[in-house]
Parts: structure tokens; C-alpha cells; sequence
């Protein structure tokens, strides 16, 4: 089974993941989106954006690991916590796209929801592009 098409459907989502880790350590460091403001700070937050969203990129790599030693270990949780900051800024980013200014418990949980789907998207399109199956 051809599992290119597939790829091609989650590409957009991991797009909108690092779009949305952005906005999310934007607005925990009070980061300006605009680079015309302190360009330093805005290249901080990209940085620190594609570090996090290479380390959900790359899960499938750091599981295929053996864990013998004290570097792959600390590889691995230094990609736990990648997923975990990953989840809080899509989160946070999702819902201030979407309900910018409204504050609601339940909303937040749908988008809670909605932004953990997004990271397993992801980390479901590492799967596809560097697991075994990625020839089928």
C-alpha cells in the first residue's frame, strides 16, 4: 500500500503544528511576531520553534534507538519534553487563532483535543517518512 497520499494529507497539519508552536512560545515569551520590532527575539522563537518541531519530526529516529547508554536516554527526554512543550504551544497557539480574546473552559478543552491531534499528526507523518513502512 502506497502510504505517499497520506503523507501529502498531514504535510499541511505539521505546516499549521509549526505555525502554531510559534504563536504559542510567542505568547509565553512575549515575543513580537513581527520581525521589524526586536528581529533577535523573533529569530529566538523561530529557533526555538524548529528545535521542538525537529524533535517531534525526527520520533521516529530517536525510538528506533537502542537505550544502552546515557546520551540516548537523554535524547529521549529531551523529546518528551519536546512533545510536551509541542502540545502546551499548539494548544495555546490554536486557541488564540481561533478564539482570540474569549476565555471558555470548555473550548479550551476541544481545542486541547484538536491540538493533540495535530502533534500525533506529526508524529504519525515521522512514522511515514523515516519508519519501515515508509517504502510500502
Amino acid at each position: 500500500m502506497n502510504l505517499r497520499p497520506l503523507s501529502l494529507l498531514l504535510l499541511p497539519i505539521a505546516v499549521w503544528d509549526v505555525y502554531t508552536t510559534y504563536l504559542g512560545f510567542s505568547y509565553f515569551f512575549d515575543l513580537p511576531t513581527n520581525p521589524a520590532i526586536n528581529p533577535g527575539q523573533f529569530i529566538f522563537g523561530i529557533v526555538v520553534t524548529l528545535i521542538v518541531f525537529i524533535f517531534v519530526l525526527a520520533t521516529t529516529a530517536i525510538y528506533s534507538m537502542p537505550a544502552h547508554n546515557s546520551p540516548i536516554l537523554i535524547l529521549k527526554g529531551a523529546w518528551a519534553t519536546a512533545v510536551a512543550i509541542d502540545l502546551y504551544t499548539a494548544w495555546e497557539g490554536t486557541r488564540r487563532i481561533v478564539f482570540y480574546g474569549e476565555e471558555d473552559a470548555v473550548k479550551g478543552v476541544g481545542v486541547a483535543i484538536v491540538a493533540a491531534l495535530i502533534v500525533t499528526s506529526t508524529i504519525f507523518l515521522s512514522q511515514l517518512l523515516l519508519g519501515k513502512g515508509s517504502k510500502s
